[in-house]
Order: structure tokens, then sequence, then C-alpha cells
């Protein structure tokens, strides 16, 4: 299915279409395909101008760290050798391009801009990785729980792509065997849990190495409740 947003068109659940006015802000047509239903993963072509890409880089690029992910035991940042790219932590509402971007996607998904985390914009040079890995919180570990008090659990994950990739790079589901290419200013939506709130481990995804070129790329979560 591909859609240019029509009224009635339904969007990734549990989202709603989104409101009659959504194209007057997107200074481009915004189109919509859903790849896979099971996980739930849907494409969005256009989501960002190239000026948008090129400003997110530039708020992240003089700032970079190693990327550090979740504690499964301790629930703390930390870095791990399964992921080995370079980030960096924005605000939320850090200008008015990063607002204009988080409620952007607030419309598309048709949950408030509360519930989503900061962008991470992170970049991957040649034979930077990160295996396979799931963005939700694994109740069943004692780590978890700090993780999920500040909002509940990241129910949808976008990742938008900033640069175009010369070869490598691509987001994987093992579980269904479905690779997405980085294409600038596209980005890859995915639901993390069932419509009916229960993990969904066909959600497991990677980062594949660069083989070639450079791949920036801006993350957003997005949770149940609001962020805290």
């Amino acid at each position: 299915m591909s859609t240019y947003l029509p009224e009635n068109e339904m969007l990734p659940k549990p989202a709603e279409a989104p409101p009659k006015g959504l194209l007057e802000f997107i200074p481009r047509p915004l189109q919509i395909s859903q790849v896979c239903v099971t996980p739930s993963i849907w494409l969005i072509e256009n989501l960002l101008s190239p000026a948008e890409c090129d400003h997110l880089i530039a708020l992240a690029k003089e700032k970079l760290m190693p990327s550090l992910t979740v504690d499964p035991e301790t629930g703390e940042h930390i870095q791990i050798r399964e992921r080995s790219s370079s980030l960096c932590f924005l605000t939320l509402n850090q200008d008015e391009t990063v607002t204009a971007i988080e409620s952007r996607i607030a419309d598309i998904v048709r949950m408030p801009m509360v519930n989503g985390e900061a962008f991470q914009i992170l970049r991957y040079q040649i034979g930077e990785e990160y295996q396979p890995h799931y963005d939700y919180f694994d109740p069943q570990l004692k780590g978890s729980h700090k993780a999920l008090e500040r909002g509940g659990q990241r129910v949808v994950t976008l990742v938008l792509y900033l640069t175009e990739v010369e070869a490598g790079g691509e987001t994987y589901f093992p579980n269904v065997d479905l690779r997405v290419a980085p294409k600038q200013g596209s980005a890859v939506l995915f639901y993390n849990l069932y419509s009916n709130g229960e993990l969904d481990p066909n959600s497991l995804h990677a980062s594949l190495p660069v083989i070639s070129g450079e791949k920036w790329v801006a993350t957003k979560w997005i949770r149940e409740r609001e962020y805290r």
C-alpha cells in the first residue's frame, strides 16, 4: 500500500489518519508505504528536507561521543562492543527546526510530542554497526525498571536518514529478512509492541556495517506516556 495521506487512509496502528491540515506544513509530498505487517514497519518518504538533514548533522557534529546503550542490569547508559557508532543527544525543542520536526512526527503517529524522547544523532563510519537488538525494555530484566519509569515502553521507533550511504548501512530486520537502505530525508518507522501492548519479538533489528561512505541518522523513540 502506498498513499499520499488522504484523510481516510489508515496509518500505522494504533495511529489514526492525520488531520486535513497536515500536508500544509510539510514542505514536500509525504508518502507512507507499509512494507511489513508483523512487525508493523512503514517507510516514510520526504519526511525531512535536505536543509533539515544538514541542520541536524550540524547540531551534532562537534559533540559526538561513543554510542551508548541501556545496561539491562543497572538501567545506566554504557558502551558495548556490539554498537560501534558515535552519537550526540539533542534536547527536546532544541531550536525551531527541531521542534518543527518533532511536531511533524507527532502528527504522523498521532501521539503527543511529550511522549517522544529527544533525538539521538548517530554517525556510522566504515565498518561501524549496531548488531541485532530490541528497542523495547524487557520488564523481566532488572535494569528495565528504571527506564520504564520514565514514560513506559518505547512504542514506536523512527530512524530518519540524514545522508545517502555509498554501500552498506541498511536497517535490517533479521526475523523477517527485510533491509531498508538509507535515503536522505526518508525514514523507517516501526512498532516495538503488538497492538495489545505485548512485546513484538519480530521488531529485532540491526544497523548493518557501512561498507563505503558515511551514514548519519536521527533516531526518535516514542513512549506510551509522557517522557520524563
